[in-house]
């Protein structure tokens, strides 16, 4: 996906708001009356580092390509639940549920956030992706349970209880690597288009935006600058 000419300037006040809603959740800033009076989560749950904003808003475009372009759908936003702002959380980017039939399937999500991706980059992202053989962790399915009951989501969680209790095949998992970038991501993703895991589905996606580091500087600064 490649930026459209004057696209930034459509979105952009939608992308911010979006990111709000990652980072801290807009029912959490409109139970204290909107942003203004929501300053002091804002300050506190946006990353300060470079390394840390791109990272997340990686995460968050990952987030919403899971639940605005696939079948899948993704009950939780994890972002929300950081216990430090400057810290990546452990386990799985993003997990993706859907229902087929009698069985659940599950996308397991790597998002990497670069202004120039490197081969590097791609190999740390299929590392995480074959991990505990290609299936999701399942330490963050246990996680994503325990949010979705606490807020009393259990139609929403019981197909976790379901990933968590039985085993989970090849054919039930589909893997996706995310890219967020300033520079073009195609080559690099197509040499790196083979699966991760034997009989897993790997689908790719690279999303690349002009001045990558102003892009996600502008986002989290005027995320921030709302509630004031």
């Amino acid at each position: 996906m490649i930026e459209r000419v004057d696209g930034r300037a459509i979105v952009f006040d939608s992308l911010v708001e979006i990111a709000a809603d990652h980072v801290v959740g807009l029912k959490a800033i409109k139970k204290l009356g909107g942003f203004p009076k929501a300053t002091h989560l804002l300050e506190n749950r946006v990353p300060t580092t470079k390394i840390g904003r791109s990272g997340m808003l990686g995460e968050i475009l990952a987030t919403e390509y899971v639940a605005q372009e696939t079948e899948f759908s993704v009950p939780v936003r994890r972002l929300r639940h950081r216990d430090t702002r400057e810290l990546a959380m452990r386990g799985d980017d993003v997990l993706g549920f859907r229902l087929a039939k009698t069985r659940v399937k599950v996308m397991k999500v790597e998002a990497k956030s670069r202004v120039s991706l490197a081969t590097a980059h791609l190999a740390e992202a299929r590392t995480g992706l074959a991990n505990h053989r290609g299936r999701p962790n399942p330490e963050t399915l246990a996680f994503l349970e325990c949010i979705l009951r606490l807020d009393d989501r259990d139609t929403e969680a019981d197909p976790i209880t379901f990933l968590l209790k039985n085993p989970i095949y090849v054919k039930d998992v589909c893997h996706l690597l995310f890219t967020l970038s300033g520079s073009a991501p195609r080559n690099l993703l197509e040499a790196n288009s083979q699966a991760v895991h034997k009989g897993i589905e790997l689908r790719l996606c690279g999303c690349r935006v002009k001045k990558h580091a102003d892009f996600v500087k502008a986002v989290f600064d005027e995320c921030v600058a709302s509630g004031k």
